[in-house]
């Protein structure tokens, strides 16, 4: 019972993000065609990223909570060793890219050196940075 409810998030979730992912580069390469430049803010990518752990929480939180949901409905359904290891790495992923952006948005990353004094030069003039 528990190896085809597994396959089945597989089987599916997996050509669903294959999915997402070609229509997202597809639409870079159409702006990139018309000219436009794609520039992702600090912000953009850390919704992303929040949004991806949300998924990933309740994801493992569904896979761990299987059984009883099925107990409920009158399925009988025992929890394997696989069924729980997916469970907690999937919900530890999320949980991992929940806390990683919280501690970014919160403490942003310090890096040695002034990088905003540098300036990137016009095309044309030779030299990359003073």
């Amino acid at each position: 019972m528990n190896d085809w409810i597994l396959g089945l998030l597989v089987a599916e979730g997996i050509p669903l993000l294959a999915l997402v992912y070609y229509l997202e580069h597809r639409k870079r390469m159409y702006l990139l065609e018309k000219g436009c430049v794609i520039l992702e803010s600090s912000e953009r990518r850390a919704e992303r990223r929040l949004c991806n752990g949300l998924f990933l929480l309740l994801t493992g939180a569904f896979v761990l909570s299987m059984p009883t949901l099925a107990k409920i409905f009158g399925i009988e359904a025992g929890t394997g060793l696989e069924q729980v290891l997916a469970g907690f790495l999937i919900t530890s992923a999320g949980l991992s890219l929940i806390m990683g952006t919280i501690l970014l948005l919160r403490m942003p990353l310090k890096r040695p050196g002034n990088y905003e004094s540098h300036s990137v030069p016009e095309a044309g003039r030779g030299t990359l940075w003073k």
